[in-house]
């Protein structure tokens, strides 16, 4: 208390590297002009010169940057020549995220964030301090708002953690698989570019070798090259999820919620219930078959990192998702009426694609009339998707609760906290008025200055006597 702390050496470190990342392509224009007008010599003693007056600077910088934790704030400074200080009330503190990356695990360091839920970035408190310091902190400020830092096992809370057999099936059905395409294509660039100078190798030179084999081959080896990619994609796929959410528990007690993951990058996040605003319940178009679900919450300062998803169980079944929300999200609890879009109103969720699909195939045809042909199975994925968001568009209220469900491939069902609402907006057409049609637009309040969800096409009477 009160003793004035640093962030440790490591994060110099990190200051330093980020600043050459952000001006490494200034800085090689630079010394390629500096060579051609005064020499190779004198352009190295320049650069040498400028290289430690910016290391003396990120040491000064980091010599300001200091925090103290008082009884009931904590004060933080930073800046040389423009200081900024900025005092927190501790019971203002909303999230506390400490995290650990692979170079941090060697040190014995962590960083740790504190987020008060202010939309203004200023309120956002983000330290690199040896792991000790950090748990020390932590513990300070969590003993202030009262929170109990025993670990699920200490205290037999109620805590769930993700088997590797279900972490496996998530890897299979959600689309984090798309990230394995797209590893994939980094891969192929790099063999075309740079992996052919010791072997002779390119992948280009059989997609033009199809355009002179006969229909049928063309078609073997175009299947092969698919389930090829799909493959290593979900072993890809696998890897990074096991990696990422390696180890997951998730745990609360009757005031907070705590969520621990990470293989190489371990995650550490603690948070009041009360704190949080809204929960999202998401489906990929598998885990619509195989009735699987992805929990995730809408609380301010966690999930707002880039890459990051405000997660709270990354997958479970029907049964655990209630229990979940039955055990630990009891106010969640909707119990209204879900008003689903008028049986007359399937064509409105159809027509735009059909647009955009007559569109699509009238330029295959000018170009080359049989690709007109192909255009059929885009016909049938665009039927497909309007399809389904006709099928899961739904919204309700109650005295508490706001229930929304939208999208076709990637369902989503929101349930939020009507006093963590900003607005809402009923927007029409001239044809939906005619209907008595609107489409609902909830504004909530988030670390984005409102975020904004909404579903279309539905009753325009669904609001009334809430507000």
């Amino acid at each position: 208390m009160n003793k004035i702390e640093r962030n440790h050496i490591l994060r110099l470190f990190y200051d330093f590297i980020n600043m050459i990342k952000n001006f490494i392509f200034f800085a090689i224009i630079s010394i390629g002009v500096l060579i051609t007008k005064i020499g190779l010599i004198k352009s190295i003693l320049i650069s040498a010169i400028l290289i430690i007056v910016i290391i003396l600077y990120q040491f000064l910088a980091w010599r300001k940057n200091f925090f103290i934790v008082k009884t009931n704030s904590i004060y933080h400074e930073e800046g040389i020549f423009s200081i900024k200080k900025i005092e927190i009330p501790l019971d203002r503190i909303n999230t506390i995220d400490i995290s650990q990356k692979l170079l941090e695990r060697i040190f014995k360091v962590a960083t740790i964030k504190i987020d008060t839920g202010d939309t203004n970035k200023d309120s956002e408190l983000k330290f690199t301090l040896d792991k000790d310091k950090t748990e020390t902190l932590k513990n300070i400020l969590l003993k202030n708002q009262n929170i109990t830092t025993n670990t699920p096992e200490e205290d037999n809370q109620l805590y769930y953690i993700l088997s590797s057999k279900h972490l496996l099936i998530y890897s299979l059905i959600s689309n984090s698989l798309f990230k394995g395409l797209g590893l994939l294509l980094v891969a192929q660039q790099f063999l075309d570019d740079y992996f052919k100078a010791f072997i002779n190798i390119n992948t280009s030179d059989y997609i033009n070798k199809l355009q002179k084999d006969k229909i049928y081959n063309n078609i073997k080896i175009i299947l092969f090259f698919v389930i090829a990619l799909i493959l290593i994609s979900l072993c890809l796929s696998i890897i990074y999820n096991f990696f990422k959410y390696y180890n997951f528990k998730m745990w609360a007690d009757e005031k907070n919620i705590y969520i621990n993951y990470g293989a190489l990058n371990k995650k550490n996040y603690s948070f009041y219930k009360e704190k949080v605003k809204g929960i999202h319940i998401k489906q990929t178009i598998l885990m619509q078959c195989f009735k699987f679900f992805t929990l995730e919450i809408e609380s301010i300062g966690y999930g707002d990192e880039e890459g990051e998803k405000s997660i709270l169980y990354p997958i479970c079944n029907a049964s655990l998702k209630n229990h979940i929300l039955k055990n630990i999200f009891e106010e969640f609890q909707y119990t209204g009426q879900i008003n689903k879009p008028p049986k007359n109103t399937y064509f409105r969720f159809l027509y735009k694609k059909f647009i955009l699909w007559a569109v699509t195939a009238a330029i295959c045809f000018f170009i080359k009339p049989k690709f007109a042909l192909l255009s059929f199975i885009f016909l049938l994925f665009l039927f497909i998707m309007g399809h389904l968001e006709f099928k899961n568009t739904a919204f309700g209220m109650d005295k508490n609760i706001i229930y929304m469900c939208c999208h076709g491939f990637n369902k989503t069902q929101s349930l939020l906290k009507i006093n963590a609402v900003q607005s809402m907006t009923l927007s029409y057409s001239y044809f939906q008025y005619n209907k008595g049609l609107c489409n609902y637009s909830i504004i909530l309040h988030s670390s984005s200055f409102g975020k904004t969800f909404q579903v279309k096409n539905l009753k325009n009477n669904l609001s009334r006597g809430i507000f």
